[in-house]
């Protein structure tokens, strides 16, 4: 069907609603782009407290992870990998954060048994900073570099020859 039949086809009110799409931003925003600086969010810690990102990461090369226990395996090995990635650079100015994003604490605590993770965990239990981070498929990852601009996204897993190939080009 060509586009004019279709829109013979078609009520005036359907036509409005098959282009809101298109004219309507999404609720959270515009997608986040490399060479840009993320809006500023602040969740909640594990531990305890809180912790604004971007800012508090001002000055490293920061990771920011964002995961829930449904991506299982790869969300755990790639946990893994910032580990290692958190200890053998943290010296050389890299900070990692991961947002466990929709679950609440006692899920994120049974998960985290055995990754003993180096970085701060942080909760968002609303969605709000994934939402915010476009972060909308998990896992998720954005790294920054110093200024606190985005240099790179990753949908999905990373494994950690990946990521230590991203975080050595802004070190």
């Amino acid at each position: 069907m060509k586009c004019s039949q279709f829109m013979r086809a078609c009520s005036g009110a359907a036509m409005i609603l098959w282009l809101l799409p298109a004219v309507i931003p999404s609720a959270h925003g515009a997608p986040l782009r490399v060479g840009a600086p993320p809006p500023e969010i602040s969740l909640p810690l594990l531990a305890g407290g809180t912790l604004r990102i971007p800012s508090s990461l001002l000055g490293k090369v920061a990771i920011i992870h964002f995961w829930s226990s449904g991506c299982s395996s790869s969300c755990r090995d790639e946990m893994s990998a910032l580990n290692t990635l958190q200890a053998a650079y943290r010296s050389r100015g890299l900070a990692v954060v991961a947002v466990n994003v929709g679950q609440k604490v006692g899920e994120v605590r049974e998960f985290m048994k055995g990754v003993n993770p180096s970085y701060p965990l942080l909760l968002d239990t609303n969605r709000n900073g994934a939402l915010t981070y476009d972060a909308v498929d998990l896992p998720r990852t954005i790294i920054l570099d110093r200024k606190g601009l985005i240099r790179y996204k990753i949908i999905g897993g990373a494994g950690e020859g990946t990521l230590k190939k991203m975080v050595l080009s802004l070190l």
